[in-house]
């Protein structure tokens, strides 16, 4: 019986993932990452606004982790994007990455990077329309 109040909270979850995803799929994959974008720019912001430390320490993950990830798929050789912006992105993909492991990650200037890859993602989507 133990069990099988243990696998309700799986089953929800399990549900609300796909609901989730059944949600996402009508929108771009542009859309979708701007929106990463957008709210990794929010985390850091409230992370600026909070005195305790380990909400820097985990802006600064997720702006690490993002960054990283961005870093990895523009220089990926499949990548279909032209040759300078992909150089152009993972230069700023790298500086963003180094900032965010730094002892003191400068926060603000995180959120600014993702602010404007998500302004960027959001202009292009909007003149492809």
């Amino acid at each position: 019986m133990l069990s099988e109040a243990q696998d309700v909270p799986r089953t929800h979850a399990a549900l609300a993932f796909r609901a989730y995803g059944v949600a996402k799929s009508g929108r771009s994959q542009r859309e979708q990452e701007a929106e990463v974008f957008a709210i990794l720019a929010a985390r850091l912001r409230a992370a600026i606004r909070d005195p305790a430390p380990m909400a820097t320490i985990r802006a600064a993950a997720d702006a690490h982790r993002v960054f990283v990830t961005v870093e990895s798929i523009v220089l990926d050789p499949v990548s279909t994007l032209p040759r300078d912006l992909r150089l152009n992105i993972a230069s700023v993909a790298r500086r963003a990455v180094k900032e965010a492991n730094s002892d003191k990650p400068d926060l603000d200037f995180l959120a600014a990077i993702a602010e404007d890859f998500a302004a960027g993602l959001g202009a292009r989507l909007r003149t492809d329309r």
